[in-house]
C-alpha cells in the first residue's frame, strides 16, 4: 500500500498538536454509556470523552442518528477534531440477515461470499458503522467449541480463500474505503483461538509450530488482500497469553506476514484479563505488557488510558526500573515516540476510511433506508441460505417433495424466526424473517395441505432457556410453553397420523453456539429426543417418508438420527429467508449445492477430528488386534492379518459420518480417469491434472470438485491429505465438462522448524499423491514425483 504524501503531512501537522494524552486517546476505545457487551467493562461518559479526546471510536449509539451526533462532537467540540471509529460485529451480516458463515462455507462459493459481504458493507456504513470487528478466520477441530459457527470450517486452504474474498467485499478491490458502501476489516482471533482445548472457550492453546504455520494461512490471505485491522486472541498459546505476545504480535504478525494495519485487543483482553492469566499484578502492568507487545488499541478496558501517560512519565525519571531481565517492566520504558507512531497508525486507519474528508461519509438515514432490507438483499440472502445448506441422505429419492398431499411439519424450530439467525446476528429483526413453516406454505400455496405441531420444546429446563435468550435483543427466542412435553408430544402424533409425509424440525438455538456456549455433548439436545424416536417409530411402522432439518451452529453427531430418517439436511443457521430457502430445496425449485466445509462426527469421542490429520505409526487399516484367517493385501500390497479396527474405537468406526466436502443433491455426477501433464517434475515445473466430470442425472446439478495432497515422506510428518484446490462447477443432464487443475511448485513446500519466527516452507524431493473426488473420502489418486533438478 503506498503512502499518499499529503496523507504525510496531515498527520505529521495533526500529531504535533496533539498532547500526549490525547495520543493516548486514539489508543482506547471503550464501551459506550450504559453498554456492557461482556459484564465486566465500565459504562463510560461518550460525550465527556469525545470532548476531551480520550478515545478513538465508540460502540455507543443506537442509531445513525445517534453516531451521526457522537461524530459532531468529535469533530466540532473534540480536540483537533479527530473523527471517531464506530464498530461492530457484522458477522457476515448486519441487518438483512443470512447464513452464519460456517454454513455460508459450505456453498464453497466464493462469488456467492463476497456479494453477502458487500452487501454487509453496504448496509452497516450506511447506518454509521465504519469498522468491523469481523471476519473470524480461526480453523477449529472441536466441534463442542461454541464460535465454530463464525468460522469458515477446517480447511486452512478454503479458508484463506474465503478470508481473502471477504476483505475485498468489505474494502473494495482497490481497498478505498473511503466509500458510504464499504468499511474495515478486522481479522479475528490472531491466532489459535479455534484450538481451545477440549472447545472450552477461552482455554490455552498448545500447539506446534507446524500447527499454528498451518492454521495462520486464512490470515496471511486477509493481510495480502490488504486488511486494515488485526484483533488479538483472548488465549494462551504455548503458556503465553496473545494479548502480550511480543514474539507473535512483533515478530510474526509484523514481519514475518507483512501487516502493517492496526492490531486491537478482543474486549477487557488486558484489564482484567491479563491479570487473570497470571502474568500481570496490576492493571499498569498488564497495560505495559499489551502495549510492549505491539498493541494499537485497548477495546473496553481503557488501561492504557489510565496507565500509558503514567509510564512514560515513570521511565523518564525512573529509566533503570525497565531494564530488569525478570522484572515485570523488562522491556524498556514506555516512550512518547511510540505512542505517537502507535497513534499515527489508528490515524492512517481513520485516514483510510476517508473521515478526515468526510467525517459523515454513509451516515445518512436516507441512504441507510435505500439499501437495507431491500428485495435484491433478500432475494441475495435466499440464495445463499439454499446453497449453504447440506443434504446429506436422501433415502428412496423422497426429495424433492411434490406440493401436494399432506405434509406434517414438526418441531420447536419450525416457527421459530429467531434462532434461524445464529449467534451474533445483533442487529437482525426478527420481523424481517420467514419461518420455516411459513416458507413451506409460501411454497404450496393451496396445492397441498400443511400441519404443524411443535412436538416439545427446544429444552425444558428454565434456567438453560434464560441462558439462550440472553442476547436476544428484541424477544426471547426459547419460550418453554403451558403445555407438558408429554402433552405435546401426543399432539404431534396426532398431526403426523394425517400425513403423507413429515418434515421434522430440530436443533439448537442460536446461543447454543457462540461464544462461551461450549456443549459437552453435540447430539441433538437432549429434550428433543423423545419426539425425534417417537416420529421416527411412526415413520418406520407406517413407511411415511421422513424428512429431518437440522439447524445448528455446528457440526452435530446425527449418528442415531441419520440411521432412522428416509433424508437429512444440514441447515446452520441459514437467517431471514430460512423458510423460503428451505421451501425451494425441499419441493425442488432449487436443488442442493451445499457441500460440508467440516465434517461430522460421529459421536463427541472423535473430537477433535482433523480431516487434514497425521497419519500415525499405526495406521487406521492396521490398527487392532490380529484374529485368525485369511489374509488381505493392505494400501501398500503387503499380506496383513484381518483386524478389528474397534479395537481402537470400541463404539464405532474411526472416519466421519460425513466427510468434509460431502454433499448430495438431485442428480449423480461421474468422474473420469485423471489425466496428468506429466508424472516426473523437476525444479519450478507446474503439473496440471485433469478430469471429465459428467452430469448423469436427469436434472441440472452443482458438483464440488476437490484436489488434495499427501507427501509421501517429508522431514516431518505430512497430512494424510490436505486440500490444496476446489472448483465449483454446474452442469446441465447429460452434459460433461473437463476441469483442469494446475500445481504449482509452492503446493508441494511445508512448514519445517521449531520456532515460528524463522521456520522455512520447504520442499522435499519424492512421491506425492495428488487426490480428486467429490469430498475428502471418495477420491482417485494419481501418484507423481518431484525433483530439485
Amino acid at each position: 500500500m503506498t503512502t499518499p504524501p499529503e496523507m504525510t503531512a496531515f498527520l505529521d501537522a495533526l500529531l504535533a498538536r496533539m498532547s500526549l494524552k490525547e495520543k493516548v486517546g486514539q489508543l482506547n476505545y471503550p464501551s459506550g454509556s450504559g453498554v456492557d457487551t461482556t459484564g465486566v467493562s465500565e459504562a463510560v461518559d461518550t460525550p465527556v470523552m469525545i470532548r476531551r479526546g480520550e478515545l478513538c471510536g465508540i460502540s455507543a449509539g443506537a442509531t445513525v442518528g445517534d453516531r451521526r451526533e457522537l461524530q459532531r462532537i468529535a469533530v466540532e467540540a473534540g480536540p483537533n477534531g479527530i473523527p471517531l471509529l464506530f464498530g461492530k460485529d457484522c458477522i457476515q451480516r448486519y441487518k438483512t440477515g443470512g447464513p452464519i458463515p460456517l454454513a455460508l462455507s459450505c456453498s464453497w462459493d466464493l462469488d456467492l461470499i463476497r456479494r453477502i459481504n458487500e452487501m454487509t458493507a453496504r448496509e452497516a456504513r450506511a447506518d454509521g458503522i465504519n469498522i468491523n470487528w469481523a471476519p473470524m478466520l480461526d480453523i477449529c477441530h472441536d466441534a463442542r467449541w461454541g464460535r465454530i459457527a463464525e468460522g469458515n470450517g477446517e480447511f486452512p486452504f478454503l479458508g484463506a480463500r474465503i478470508a481473502e474474498t471477504i476483505v475485498r467485499a468489505y474494502q473494495g478491490e482497490d481497498g478505498d474505503m473511503a466509500r458510504p458502501d464499504r468499511f474495515m476489516a478486522t481479522l479475528k482471533h490472531f491466532m489459535g483461538y479455534g484450538l481451545a482445548r477440549a472447545g472450552r472457550d477461552y482455554a490455552s492453546v498448545e500447539a506446534s509450530v507446524a500447527t499454528l504455520a498451518r492454521i495462520m494461512e486464512p490470515f496471511r490471505a486477509g493481510i495480502a488482500a490488504g486488511a486494515g485491522a488485526v484483533m488479538v486472541a483472548f488465549n494462551t498459546i504455548n503458556d503465553i497469553p496473545v494479548t502480550a505476545h511480543r514474539v507473535l504480535l512483533q515478530e510474526v504478525l509484523r514481519k514475518r506476514l507483512g501487516f502493517t494495519g492496526i492490531i486491537v485487543t478482543d474486549f477487557t483482553a488486558i484489564d482484567p484479563e491479563l491479570l487473570h492469566h497470571g502474568v500481570a499484578a496490576t492493571s499498569r502492568e498488564a497495560a505495559y505488557l499489551a502495549f510492549k507487545a505491539g498493541v494499537h488499541v485497548d477495546l473496553v478496558s481503557q488501561a492504557f488510558l489510565r496507565h500509558l501517560p503514567d509510564l512514560v512519565a515513570d521511565g523518564i525519571a525512573n529509566p533503570d526500573a525497565y531494564t530488569h531481565p525478570d522484572g515485570a517492566f523488562r522491556y524498556g520504558p514506555v516512550t512518547e515516540a511510540e505512542i505517537t507512531e502507535r497513534s499515527r497508525d489508528v490515524l492512517v486507519a481513520k485516514w483510510r476510511l476517508g473521515l478526515f474528508h468526510d467525517p459523515y461519509i454513509g451516515m445518512s438515514e436516507a441512504l441507510r433506508d435505500a439499501v437495507t432490507y431491500t428485495r435484491e438483499n433478500r432475494a441475495l440472502v435466499r440464495e445463499a441460505a439454499a446453497k449453504s445448506l447440506v443434504l446429506l441422505k436422501n433415502d428412496r429419492g423422497v426429495l424433492p417433495l411434490k406440493p401436494a398431499g399432506t405434509l406434517a411439519v414438526i418441531g420447536p424450530l419450525a416457527q421459530d424466526r429467531i434462532d434461524m439467525q445464529g449467534t451474533w446476528a445483533i442487529d437482525v429483526e426478527p420481523d424481517h424473517s420467514v419461518t420455516i413453516l411459513e416458507g413451506l406454505q409460501n411454497a404450496v400455496g393451496k396445492g397441498a395441505t400443511i400441519l404443524h405441531a411443535k412436538g416439545c420444546n427446544i429444552v425444558n429446563d428454565p434456567s438453560q432457556a434464560a441462558r439462550l435468550n440472553m442476547h436476544n435483543t428484541f424477544m426471547p427466542s426459547v419460550v418453554i410453553g403451558p403445555h407438558s412435553p408429554a402433552t405435546m408430544l401426543q399432539e404431534a402424533l396426532a398431526v403426523v397420523r394425517r400425513a403423507d409425509a413429515i418434515l421434522l424440525c430440530l436443533g439448537e438455538a442460536k446461543e447454543h453456539a457462540g461464544e462461551s456456549s461450549t456443549r459437552a455433548d453435540i447430539t441433538l439436545p437432549p429434550d428433543q429426543r423423545p419426539l425425534f424416536d417417537a416420529i421416527a417409530a411412526h415413520a418406520q411402522a407406517t413407511n411415511t417418508p421422513l424428512i429431518l432439518i437440522a439447524m445448528a451452529g455446528r457440526p452435530l453427531a446425527l449418528t442415531h438420527e441419520a440411521a432412522r430418517v428416509d433424508a437429512l439436511i444440514w441447515t446452520g443457521h441459514p437467517g431471514n429467508e430460512a423458510g423460503n430457502a428451505l421451501a425451494d430445496v425441499i419441493f425442488g425449485a432449487v436443488a442442493p449445492s451445499g457441500r460440508l466445509s467440516q465434517a461430522l462426527p460421529r459421536n463427541v469421542g472423535q473430537l477433535p477430528y482433523r480431516t487434514e490429520d497425521l497419519p500415525t505409526g499405526r495406521p487406521i487399516w492396521g490398527a487392532g488386534v490380529d484374529v485368525a484367517g485369511d489374509t488381505e493385501v493392505d494400501a501398500h500390497g503387503r499380506h496383513v492379518f484381518r483386524k478389528f479396527t474397534t479395537a481402537c474405537i470400541l463404539e464405532g468406526p474411526h472416519t466421519p459420518l460425513f466427510p468434509a466436502g460431502f454433499g448430495l443433491t438431485y442428480t449423480s455426477f461421474t468422474y473420469g480417469p485423471l489425466a496428468p501433464s506429466t508424472t516426473a517434475l523437476k525444479g519450478d515445473e507446474t503439473l496440471t491434472v485433469t478430469v471429465e466430470i459428467t452430469n448423469t442425472g436427469a436434472r441440472a446439478g452443482v458438483e464440488v470438485a476437490q484436489v488434495y495432497l499427501h507427501d509421501l515422506v517429508g522431514l516431518t510428518s505430512r497430512p494424510r491429505r490436505q486440500l490444496i484446490g476446489f472448483q465449483r462447477v454446474e452442469l446441465a443432464p447429460g452434459e460433461a465438462r473437463t476441469l483442469s487443475f494446475v500445481l504449482t511448485p509452492d503446493a508441494l513446500r511445508y512448514p519445517v522448524g521449531d520456532r515460528l519466527t524463522d521456520y522455512t516452507m520447504a520442499r522435499e524431493p519424492g512421491a506425492f499423491d495428488l487426490m480428486i473426488g467429490p469430498n475428502a473420502e471418495e477420491v482417485q489418486r494419481l501418484r507423481f514425483h518431484w525433483d530439485r533438478t
